[in-house]
Parts: structure tokens; C-alpha cells; sequence
């Protein structure tokens, strides 16, 4: 539980780059842009010596290297005065890309949690694409969120969203491993019916063919 605790901890720290434009933004503030690009640049120096790049962190890099080369050098505001909309539009474009690829962006996370015998198991695939699915329409939700309500509105549903998010990624990977095992077995399965007349001579419920000693 605590490494899970951690990896969720490493998923809120990439995201503290966007925390920081979106409340420096919704200020007016075009320094929104350049700390964010800090934060981006903290988080993949350490990457770039392991060689082990967080698809989230490398999006953050590129699109704050592009808002503040548009904000600073062309004196474009759009960066500054459009940051829901666009800033969760490159969110959705990530993690969309991210499973058409079949390298869903939360499995970089969650290999943390799990030995690499797990890692292109099937069900482990599938759980990280759901999750990953989930977080794209929370992240396209939101950005027609703030492309249509008042600010204020939006960010309270927004903030809704990401909650629910972060909700769903912790307790989803917890269910779902126990429902994919046992999935497979269940076109097996038999029903008894303790009602049924006492069987005859040659009736059986179940007949065990090579069971040797057991």
C-alpha cells in the first residue's frame, strides 16, 4: 500500500506544473507560463539521466516551452487568457496518443507498484488502458468545461473531475485485478440447485477424469 501511496504521490507532482499555470493564469499573471516550465524542467532532468521519460512531464515540457516562447517572444496572450481550455486539450491530445500507441501514460506510474513479470501481462495492460481512458475524457471534459461556462463554473466542475480522477486511480487498480482472474474462469462455472430430487444411480454433478492420487 505505501508504494502505491507513492506512485499516486509521483502522479500529483506531475501534475504540479499545470496546478501552478492554471491558478497564475486565472490571475492574469503571464508568469504562469514561465514557472510552470521550472517545475517541467525539475521533473525530466532527473529522467533524462535514468533514460526513463514520463510521457505526462515530457507533455508538460513542450507545451510550456511553447507558451512562453508565444507569450514572451510573439506577445501572444492566448496562452495566458485560454489555459483551461488549452492547457487540457494537450492533456486529452497526451493521453490519447498515449493509447493509440498501446503505452497508456499511467503505465509508466504504476510499473512502481508491480514486479516486471507484470508489466505486458494482459490484465495489467488493460487495467492502465481504462485508467488512462478515464483521464482522457476528464481532460476533454474540461476543456469544453472552460470553453463554454464562466471561469468560476469551470473550475469548480473541473477540480470535480481531476478529484474524481485521482479517486478512480486509486481504488480501481485495488478491484480490478480480482475481477480480470476470475473472468476467465467463469464460463465454467456451475450453478447447483439444492432444491433438486436425489439423484440416481448413474447421475453426477461433477466426474474427475486423471486426478491421479489427489
Amino acid at each position: 500500500m505505501e508504494r502505491k501511496i507513492l506512485s499516486m504521490l509521483y502522479i500529483l507532482v506531475s501534475f504540479a506544473p499545470w496546478v501552478v499555470y492554471w491558478v497564475l493564469c486565472g490571475m492574469g499573471n503571464r508568469l504562469g507560463v514561465v514557472t510552470p516550465l521550472a517545475i517541467s524542467l525539475l521533473l525530466v532532468i532527473p529522467q533524462i539521466h535514468k533514460k526513463d521519460f514520463n510521457l505526462m512531464d515530457l507533455t508538460s515540457l513542450l507545451y510550456f516551452s511553447t507558451a512562453t516562447t508565444a507569450t514572451f517572444i510573439f506577445n501572444l496572450n492566448i496562452f495566458v487568457e485560454k489555459s483551461g481550455f488549452l492547457g487540457y486539450s494537450a492533456l486529452f491530445l497526451m493521453a490519447l496518443f498515449s493509447l493509440i500507441i498501446k503505452q497508456p501514460y499511467t503505465l509508466q506510474v504504476s510499473k512502481r507498484d508491480y514486479p516486471e513479470i507484470y508489466w505486458k501481462e494482459k490484465s495489467f495492460l488493460a487495467i492502465n488502458n481504462i485508467i488512462t481512458g478515464v483521464w482522457a475524457v476528464i481532460f476533454i471534459a474540461n476543456a469544453i468545461t472552460f470553453l463554454l461556462l464562466n471561469a468560476t463554473s469551470a473550475l469548480i466542475l473541473s477540480n470535480t473531475l481531476i478529484a474524481f480522477g485521482m479517486v478512480f486511480s486509486i481504488v480501481f487498480p485495488l478491484k480490478a485485478p480480482a475481477y480480470f482472474a476470475t473472468k476467465e474462469f467463469r464460463k465454467y462455472n456451475w450453478s447447483v440447485d439444492v432444491t433438486q430430487k436425489p439423484k440416481g444411480e448413474n447421475e453426477y454433478d461433477v466426474i474427475i477424469v486423471g486426478s491421479g492420487i489427489g
